[in-house]
């Protein structure tokens, strides 16, 4: 017996081995490939990306969280509000130009963003936008940040 993709004697019916078998089927059998169509949202038709349905505008649940007063985002989010305003602050760090390294020793493999002022500084009445601004945010490496937070390193 012949072998279907390479013509090589063979006692197996079909095929000499995994790798013809797999060569024949994967040319004969191409996997489907994902259309990149162009999308828009189905109540403005604004182009939206991935796999969205709707823009930001028209979704209900879409928070802009950076424009919530801290008792506005206690309120929304229960669990763990100060994770995400150190969420946006990391989000709001990395989009500015400030240096993505520790300002104290200059690594630059892995940085943590602190807030100078903690965020339990803040009244409740303060905009999420003021407490992550670049002036109250820094980078540094994980060791300058524990000396920080324990009051042996300040700004």
């Amino acid at each position: 017996m012949k072998c279907r993709h390479c013509d090589q004697t063979t006692t197996n019916p079909a095929f000499c081995s995994r790798s013809c078998a797999s060569s024949y089927n994967n040319r004969k059998f191409p996997k489907k490939r994902k259309s990149h169509k162009i999308k828009s949202c189905k109540h403005c038709s604004v182009t939206v990306i991935g796999r969205r349905t709707t823009c930001d505008a028209c979704n209900p649940s879409y928070v802009d969280w950076s424009c919530l007063t801290l008792s506005e985002l206690r309120a929304k989010a229960l669990y763990q509000h100060s994770a995400r305003v150190r969420q946006i602050a990391r989000n709001a760090y990395r989009r500015s130009n400030k240096p993505k390294q520790c300002i104290v020793c200059g690594y630059d493999k892995h940085y943590e963003v602190c807030h100078k002022r903690p965020i339990q500084d803040f009244p409740d009445n303060t905009p999420i936008a003021q407490i992550n601004d670049t002036d109250n945010l820094v980078a540094l490496c994980p060791n300058h940040h524990w000396e920080f937070d324990n009051g042996l390193l300040t700004f």
